[in-house]
């Protein structure tokens, strides 16, 4: 019997008719294994959580479709449209990530007399590193000094990390899964390599679907892909204390125009009630910001606009808007902006 021959290159990754030489292919593959690796977790990246085993008791239902909890390579072909997007399973994260967002809707929204019912429809993961793939490959191409140039100038694009509400009609009717893993230039105007996370729960009977973009570049120590997943579950969450509203004012808070003396002018009384009664909106306003950014564990909030705030929350900061007595987070930046 004839023995197999093994597979040559374009039995393994595709025709490759289209690419200049075998060298180049070789070199190809040898940029795409170094630059998957590149902001990505090793095989198993672990997540240190204090107090883990309390919250096994919160009552949790994964409805999400298997395939979200499996790693998936779209395409290893350059010229294929689904090239440089994967999908990455529950294994490379220790806790999973459903695990994890059990443990912090617990640490949200359990007490001693409730504990929320939570509903997971999807938690899914992408990993985005197209355009860092193609210009390291055509690095690799060119070699030499310009071909590292190219290369080292993709590895350092980065990107702002930010967090939507999104449309879950819109999410199922995505024809093909990779482009779920995709981001438009207004998101990402470095093409910088990005996680994507998309996190659908039902809380209580409350539905939230949420879309969260963040940086595959490492920063400092710190683990991008844990750091991704725990800022889409932390973001995610955040989106259920819309209704956060301010307490009543003080005494030493009543306007100054309540006390004015009866001699005052009515113009003047008229104007020092106006002045005073804003003063208080826009006191109460940033309290209730406050309040949103305490909740999420960030720091002062600073006026950004007349109803806008950011909240400083360590390596990124958070953008809080407010309309009336509502305030909530819209999406996170890099902090420092």
């Amino acid at each position: 019997m004839k023995a197999t021959p093994p597979p040559n290159d374009s039995e393994v990754i595709g025709d490759v008719s289209q690419l200049p030489n075998r060298g180049f292919m070789k070199r190809h593959l040898l940029v795409l294994m170094m630059l998957a690796c590149t902001g990505c977790a090793p095989a198993v990246t672990k997540v240190n959580v204090t107090d883990m085993a309390k919250s096994d008791a919160l009552p949790l239902h994964d409805v999400r479709p298997a395939s979200e909890k499996e790693d998936k390579i779209f395409s290893l072909l350059i010229t294929s449209k689904e090239y440089g997007v994967l999908r990455a399973g529950d294994a490379k994260l220790s806790p999973a990530p459903v695990r994890l967002l059990q443990h912090e809707a617990f640490q949200k929204f359990a007490s001693a007399d409730h504990a929320p019912q939570v509903t997971v429809h999807h938690l899914v993961i992408y990993e985005n590193m197209r355009s860092q793939l193609r210009s390291g490959a055509i690095g690799a191409g060119v070699g030499g000094v310009i071909g590292g140039l190219i290369g080292n100038a993709v590895a350092n694009h980065d990107s702002s990390s930010q967090t939507h509400i999104i449309d879950e009609m819109s999410f199922n009717s995505v024809s093909e899964e990779y482009l779920r893993g995709q981001y438009d230039a207004s998101e990402n105007p470095d093409k910088g390599s990005v996680f994507i996370i998309y996190v659908d729960t039902d809380i209580d009977g409350k539905k939230v679907f949420t879309r969260t973009i963040a940086s595959m570049k490492p920063h400092g120590d710190q683990n991008a892909f844990a750091d991704a997943v725990q800022l889409a579950i932390k973001n995610h969450l955040s989106r259920y204390d819309a209704s956060v509203t301010a307490a009543a004012p003080t005494a030493s808070m009543t306007p100054a125009a309540l006390v004015a003396p009866a001699t005052a002018s009515a113009p003047a009384v008229l104007a020092t009630s106006r002045s005073s009664q804003m003063a208080s909106a826009e006191a109460a306003t940033t309290s209730i910001a406050q309040g949103v950014a305490n909740q999420m564990g960030c720091g002062p909030v600073r006026a950004s606009g007349d109803s806008t705030f950011v909240a400083s929350c360590g390596s990124y900061d958070v953008a809080i808007d407010c309309d009336g007595a509502k305030c909530h987070p819209t999406h996170t930046m890099k902090a420092n902006q």
